[in-house]
């Protein structure tokens, strides 16, 4: 492919997300306010652009989003500019609720009971095509910010076409498409009908670069693609060629904000939450876990290893307590109500069954609030971090450089921050209630000097990255494949 005039690093981006990161509603005086956006995606590339020349394109969500949708604005206190893309109500729930959350996650966070689910027919065909059609809005809103030659940053499962559709639009694109998620592996992602399938991967494969959270989701994409024809893949090399074109295939793990944070916890709403969970923990210890209450955090198991902690060392009843923190997630989809339904039935079912009158054995904050949450992390002496899968996962880096209490952290190995915190973390199979039981256990009797090395271990970790380096290598990985005219 050609070169093109200038490096990515000189260029103007524009990003493509489904949530942008401000949304527009009318105050009590009818005026237009900005309200920032949330969800980690939001959080990871709000502070890294803030400052930049950035251009943001988003599905519009509120009355307000759709106003100002035919000409976007500029994000108060920021050089961003945000545009939304006007999706159609039916088809924005079909896109977003019925593909999007009710497939895609569930399939490349290994989710579904196959031996009952999942089974696609017309209702997912009608939901396909509106996946389709939403993708095809965002394609069509991007190509008329290429006037200016930017670079294309379209983020996560959500706009897995547009990459190929921008590509048709606007040939000499640079674009680069990045999951948030893991990527499921070829066998799993066969559950898939023939048709999403190949189109998902196609669509990817219009990117110069597809990034990924690991390499082990890279390298599940590229061995799916390897069965599509036409398509020569180089598993060793990370590439795969199309169409005359060279697409590489990079891992970019994302990192936190650190200054962002700890603004946060230094405010003085975090101050008042603080004493409020001072307050549940008293002169106990505290675990923790900051979620939203969805399939793949492992919720209930995270509830039933702590039960069977409570049955097998019962001399830690009254000793300890479990914060969960959870907020709403995507509650329009039957299967994350079912879930967040068993989940505050088991807590209360545990509490019952342990509790006291002075000591409930687990407390759940059902809220959405951040502050909330970075003022708990300053708190705990253990953090339970258990998903099933993921790709990243913030809050394991997010806890240990906020906490000041020699704070354990207890993670999954299939959780994406494994990879970086895993060797100063206590390490669990997160199916496995008793290996996380005993876990539990140990980061709650862990002797200080083990706590302190360890904690710091993790911070420095967490610390060792940025949201600026994550999305420095992501623009030197664009020009590699298209290298700036000399």
């Amino acid at each position: 492919m050609a070169s093109t005039p200038h490096s990515a690093m000189e260029s103007a981006l524009v990003v493509a997300s489904n949530r942008g990161p401000v949304s527009f509603e009318r105050d009590e005086d009818g005026k237009l306010v900005a309200r920032r956006g949330s969800g980690g995606l939001v959080t990871v590339l709000g502070g890294v652009l803030e400052r930049d020349d950035a251009t943001w394109v988003a599905a519009a969500v509120t009355e307000g989003d759709r106003e100002i949708a035919p000409r976007g604005r500029k994000v108060e206190g920021a050089a961003q500019r945000v545009r939304y893309v006007d999706i159609p109500e039916q088809v924005y729930d079909g896109y977003y609720n019925g593909i999007a959350n009710g497939v895609l996650w569930f399939a490349h966070h290994y989710l579904w009971d196959i031996a009952r689910t999942p089974s696609f027919g017309e209702q997912t065909e009608q939901e396909w095509a509106d996946y389709v059609e939403a993708n095809r809005a965002f394609a069509r809103a991007l190509a008329v910010e290429a006037k200016h030659d930017p670079v294309f940053l379209i983020q996560d499962y959500h706009l897995t076409l547009v990459p190929g559709m921008l590509r048709e639009l606007v040939p000499d694109a640079r674009i680069l498409h990045f999951s948030h998620t893991p990527f499921a592996g070829r066998t799993y992602l066969r559950t898939l009908p023939d048709d999403m399938r190949r189109s998902i991967l196609r669509g990817m494969l219009g990117a110069d670069v597809v990034g990924f959270q690991g390499r082990q989701w890279g390298e599940n994409f590229l061995l799916s693609v390897r069965e599509l024809d036409d398509v020569h893949v180089d598993i060793r090399a990370h590439r795969a060629e199309v169409d005359g074109r060279e697409v590489q295939v990079r891992s970019f793990p994302v990192a936190v904000g650190a200054q962002e944070i700890r603004e946060a916890a230094a405010s003085d709403r975090a101050k008042r939450a603080r004493a409020q969970v001072e307050k549940i923990r008293g002169d106990r210890k505290l675990l923790l876990r900051v979620d939203r209450l969805e399939p793949s955090k492992n919720i209930l198991r995270g509830f039933l290893a702590f039960e069977l902690l409570l049955q097998k060392h019962p001399d830690w009843r009254g000793r300890v307590v479990f914060l969960a923190l959870l907020s709403p997630s995507r509650e329009e989809v039957p299967a994350y109500r079912d879930y967040g339904t068993d989940c505050r039935d088991t807590a209360d079912r545990i509490n019952a069954a342990f509790g006291k009158e002075d000591w409930n054995p687990i407390v759940v904050k059902l809220q959405e609030n951040f502050t909330y949450a970075v003022a708990a992390y300053d708190q705990y002496d253990a953090m339970l971090v258990n998903p099933v899968h993921d790709g990243m996962n913030l809050v394991a880096m997010e806890g240990p450089v906020l906490n000041s209490r020699g704070g354990s952290l207890i993670l999954s190995r299939n959780a994406g921050a494994f990879g970086r915190l895993g060797r100063h973390a206590l390490a669990i199979n997160p199916f496995d209630l008793s290996e996380t039981a005993e876990a539990i256990h140990e980061a709650l009797e862990m002797p200080e000097d083990e706590r302190t090395r360890r904690a710091r271990g993790l911070q420095r970790s967490a610390l060792a990255h940025t949201p600026a380096t994550w999305l420095a290598g992501q623009l030197r990985a664009i020009d590699e494949v298209r290298p700036p005219a000399p």
